[in-house]
């Protein structure tokens, strides 16, 4: 069996692999995982795993859980990790049968590394959870654009409300322009963090300007679109990351000031017709918080019949670590930690 752990510093072995597997994804690349690690979400690294006639890849985020707020200063640095997916899709892009050989091998790595456990948000479409060997649990449907059919069957499919705010929107005068480049950064920013203000977002979700200046380095999978009224307002705009099957709503924003003019309907409609025209095979929308949920029912108008079922993985790996860190936990804070959170000692 070979067995390779690829740094992040070795991008361009990194990125051989994982464009060596047909079914790979944008999340999987360096490029994306070196952005998360500007973030500050970890150091990354990519396993690479052969067996007879299976081979797979697994880009994870390496944590220092003595870094972590509630732990900094009562645990010593480098002795107790844990692994998570990127922020996105991820999970073992396995080709081959031998499935159960890979995951055993990847676990016994993780076990001599000091790993403590390990979380995952699995892709969409590979269907890693069908082989994972931890937990897996069904988290809240996704809402996937199959693209598929004709971009008239597509504007067809969409719900009655939609239609009639792609019409609002055009009679308005909106027009769109596309950027590939980054170069309107700033423009991009003072509608995305003005919207997280709005909605009183996470201040994860407050990515930097050097997170995504590092996204600027992935040509090819990256392009902003941009909406304008009329007078040349910029009023809405949307960061989509793509691979060559698959693009993604990642982040982006609205002037609430311009929501009567529909431009939120429009945008997604022109992303769908670029997504068309690059050969891309689905338009990934995500999620919301359940069948009711407000953002979950707007993407799903675009899709009535996209849904997907997302899947999380949970994996203890080391049971005497995670058991003493949760123990740790609960004495150092007043709060009861979460059971429903995982790691629970990261609630």
């Amino acid at each position: 069996m070979a067995f390779e752990l690829i740094p992040i510093e070795d991008y361009e072995r990194w990125d051989n692999v994982v464009r060596s597997f047909s079914n790979y994804d944008v999340f999987y690349l360096s490029g994306y995982n070196k952005s998360l690690k500007i973030h500050g979400d970890g150091e990354p690294f990519l396993f690479y795993i052969e067996h007879n006639n299976t081979r797979g890849i697994n880009a994870v985020i390496k944590r220092d859980i003595s870094l972590d707020p509630i732990f900094k200063d009562k645990l010593p640095k480098g002795q107790y990790f844990d692994f998570s997916s990127p922020y996105g899709y991820g999970g073992f892009l396995i080709e081959g049968t031998e499935t159960k050989e890979i995951m055993n091998k990847y676990d016994e790595y993780c076990l001599n590394d000091g790993i403590v456990s390990e979380f995952v948000r699995f892709h969409l479409f590979n269907k890693a959870e069908t082989y994972y060997n931890g937990s897996v649990i069904k988290k809240y449907d996704n809402i996937v654009r199959n693209l598929d059919i004709s971009i008239e069957d597509i504007q067809k499919d969409f719900e009655y409300k939609v239609r009639k705010n792609l019409n609002r929107a055009n009679q308005s005068g909106l027009y769109l322009e596309i950027d590939q480049t980054g170069q309107n950064l700033n423009d991009f920013l003072k509608i995305y963090y003005e919207t997280m203000e709005k909605n009183n977002a996470k201040e994860y979700y407050y990515f930097k300007e050097d997170f995504f200046k590092q996204v600027h380095r992935m040509k090819g999978n990256f392009v902003y679109f941009y909406v304008f009224d009329k007078n040349g307002n910029r009023i809405a705009t949307e960061l989509v990351i793509y691979s060559k099957d698959y693009c993604y709503s990642f982040l982006g924003g609205t002037n609430p000031e311009y929501f009567s003019l529909r431009p939120n309907d429009f945008l997604k409609f022109e992303i769908i017709k670029w997504a068309k025209e690059e050969k891309i095979k689905y338009f990934v929308l995500g999620g919301g918080y359940g069948p009711n949920d407000g953002i979950f029912r707007y993407k799903k108008s675009l899709a009535p019949h996209g849904i997907y079922s997302f899947y999380i993985g949970k994996k203890i790996i080391n049971h005497d670590k995670y058991n003493y860190l949760v123990e740790m936990k609960k004495k150092l804070e007043i709060v009861e930690a979460r059971t429903d959170f995982f790691p629970e000692y990261r609630s």
